[in-house]
């Protein structure tokens, strides 16, 4: 008996659901949701630095451009030596790591 009040129960909930949303409703719902989602996966794939198949195209045809074209002129390499940094010029540098590094652990988060 309690099996067929609550089928009756469970009957009366849809068609209460189906008077406030058609199929259109859910439809509707249902599309806002994907394209929420694809928006979010081009976000994601932006932050990430991730390239399009599209965009890594484009980036191989100008690399090929630009190696196989004749006229390339380089710049020449210096013959020169490099002067000794000094010990006290050489730690500024390294702080200068550590705060990037946590600029980038900061964004991270």
């Amino acid at each position: 008996m309690k099996v067929i009040e609550g089928l009756k129960a469970g009957n009366e909930c849809l068609k209460s659901m189906h008077e406030i949303m058609s199929i259109e409703d859910v439809e509707k719902i249902l599309d806002d949701t994907q394209e929420s989602i694809e928006y979010q996966r081009q976000i994601d794939e932006m932050l990430a630095g991730a390239l399009t198949q599209e965009d890594e195209d484009a980036v191989l045809a100008e690399l090929e451009a630009i190696t196989q074209g004749e006229d390339v002129v380089l710049p020449e390499v210096p013959t020169e030596h490099v002067p000794e940094i000094p010990e006290a010029a050489k730690v500024e540098p390294e702080r200068k790591d550590v705060m990037k590094k946590q600029n980038r652990e900061m964004l991270a988060v």
